[in-house]
């Protein structure tokens, strides 16, 4: 049998098979729809799925808003880009924004430059300082509304200044007092930190363990106490930070106090990326509805405390981004994930 007549008899008995199934279902009951019928129920189809499909995108969609930017930013590009981040080791924003910071680092590793700063006061004449809580200034403060009544200004500023002439309130280096905000155990964490961190070298990893450890088992009152378990836990030599600070301490502090001086630093946390401010002024507006645009996309002011917003800016600083930038670090809302969103307020 030729090839040719093969087809033919496949397509035979195919024909036999379709004429059975037709006849099998001549008996069966039929309902006929008039032409018009049909044209009706397709156009219903059409706009039942139309519907549905807008209804689900406006569900998917639903509480989210189109964010203006009021501010762009377009960093000078380089090959390693560089944040500082100011803060102070117990102020519970700047311990916030390095919970933040930390999957940045995890991510980026030492493709970039996270470089902890610290805020400190130093005081070379104490009597003067102290001055200004002499009971005599009390008429003025009473009338600038810091106080209600003399009586009570006068109160506090015994309190005051007992405190403000009690050394053991400063870090005292030679003829100089130190201090940071929440006093002087915090001044000494500040150096610890700023020692722990210089004693490595590119890879950073433990140093962001160490203050993790720090943040979450110690206090400003137990913290000399407290921080070698954290150091050795680590992976970080206590001996070595040990004699840093007792070496070095007086240059590190002034270090950092002229950058928080020339960079005239308000607050912890602050940020800078390159030499600039980050985010800067107008990203920022009185009602909180500022938004920043970088590169495509745009964070609204709520963002600007997370992980994914800080790590965009970064990736947008380098002449080429390495592929570690497409992975997000975006994560779903929890009023507990700090890396989420930070608070957005700040140890003055």
């Amino acid at each position: 049998m030729t090839k040719t007549k093969k087809v033919a008899k496949k397509i035979k008995t195919a024909e036999k098979k379709i004429v059975k199934a037709v006849a099998a279902t001549k008996n069966l009951p039929s309902i006929q729809i008039p032409m018009i019928g049909v044209i009706v129920f397709c156009l219903l189809l059409a706009a039942t799925s139309f519907t549905a499909g807008f209804s689900y995108f406006q569900f998917k969609n639903a509480g989210k808003t189109t964010t203006q930017a009021t501010a762009t930013f377009d960093p000078e590009k380089t090959e390693k880009p560089e944040l500082d981040f100011y803060v102070m080791s117990f102020c519970p924003y700047g311990n916030q924004m390095e919970e933040v910071l930390k999957p940045v680092a995890d991510l980026l590793g030492d493709s970039v430059t996270l470089q902890p700063r610290y805020i400190f006061e130093k005081i070379s004449d104490l009597k003067t300082q102290c001055q200004q809580y002499d009971s005599s200034n009390c008429t003025n403060y009473v009338t600038a509304g810091y106080f209600s009544t003399e009586s009570e200004c006068k109160s506090a500023l015994v309190e005051y200044s007992n405190d403000c002439y009690d050394e053991n309130n400063y870090l005292k280096i030679g003829d100089a007092y130190y201090s940071s905000l929440h006093g002087r155990s915090e001044a000494i964490q500040d150096v610890r930190e700023i020692c722990a961190y210089n004693s490595l070298g590119d890879d950073k990893t433990n140093w962001w363990k160490f203050v993790e450890n720090v943040n979450n088992n110690c206090t400003v009152d137990d913290v000399d106490t407290c921080w070698e378990e954290q150091a050795k836990s680590a992976g970080l030599d206590t001996n070595q930070i040990t004699e840093c600070f007792n070496t070095q301490a007086a240059e590190l502090i002034d270090k950092e106090i002229a950058l928080t001086t020339e960079n005239n630093i308000q607050g912890s946390p602050t940020l800078y990326i390159g030499d600039s401010e980050f985010p800067a002024e107008d990203a920022y507006t009185s009602a909180g509805t500022g938004g920043m645009k970088i590169g495509k996309k745009v964070f609204a002011e709520s963002e600007y405390r997370t992980s994914e917003f800080i790590k965009e800016a970064l990736c947008a600083a380098f002449k080429k981004s390495p592929r570690a930038c497409k992975t997000s670090l975006e994560v779903e809302d929890d009023a507990d994930t700090t890396a989420s969103a930070a608070s957005a307020g700040s140890c003055d």
